[in-house]
């Protein structure tokens, strides 16, 4: 990349979309009359564990269900959250297209580095819109895995890989979400760290460089 080139690293969940929380709250409910938990389900606990994998939802909500059955309900949801399941709940954030839009216009990059499945995050992305404005996705694909990773460690293997593949130098990779996890990752590599603060969600403590309520405020960078 050219010295006056930015690369733009973006999670997806809770950062570039919203609504897909309710969505799978709503699933939640319907593995309640199937399976047993003395767990309440409420969709404001929902986001409080919003950016956790699939796997370790169930294991919190359903925290009597053994390993045979996580992965059943896994299953399970994989087939339930289709295009047409999520096209009901899903949309983009407020201002992301506009600003993923400017930051192409302007001979940027955007990426998506994300925790879940590559063809469930690529399929989202379709969906809002944004297909056109993102030029890779990187998927750590833990949502799906029933396996504990460290969502931090995973994110900056990958941000490593790309600041060495682009030769990215100080200043010239931005990351931007709503996760500790988002932030950490970022900071691990020497990036220039957003945090975008949800609305209605949990607020994780991080030394982001930035914290925002409004995806505009990225525009600065540009």
């Amino acid at each position: 990349m050219t010295k006056n080139t930015k690369l733009f690293a973006w999670d997806f969940h809770g950062t570039l979309e919203e609504g897909v929380e309710v969505g799978f709250f709503e699933i939640l409910q319907l593995l309640k009359k199937k399976y047993k938990t003395d767990v309440k389900i409420t969709l404001s606990e929902v986001r409080k564990k919003y950016g956790v994998s699939v796997a370790d939802y169930l294991r919190y909500f359903f925290p009597e269900a053994n390993l045979s059955q996580i992965k059943a309900m896994m299953i399970n949801i994989a087939q339930i959250q289709n295009q047409k399941h999520l096209k009901k709940f899903v949309k983009p954030a407020p201002y992301a297209v506009e600003v993923l839009e400017k930051i192409k216009a302007s001979g940027f990059e955007n990426i998506v580095l994300s925790n879940s499945h590559p063809k469930h995050i690529k399929l989202l992305i379709a969906l809002v819109g944004m297909k056109d404005l993102v030029s890779e996705v990187y998927a750590v694909d833990r949502h799906y895995s029933h396996k504990k990773q460290n969502p931090t460690e995973e994110k900056a293997k990958i941000l490593r890989k790309i600041i060495k593949k682009e030769n990215l130098k100080k200043g010239q990779l931005v990351t931007i979400g709503d996760k500790a996890a988002d932030v950490n990752s970022g900071i691990a590599v020497g990036a220039v760290t957003y945090q975008y603060l949800r609305k209605g969600f949990p607020v994780e403590k991080t030394a982001a460089d930035y914290k925002i309520h409004d995806l505009r405020e990225i525009l600065r960078e540009i």
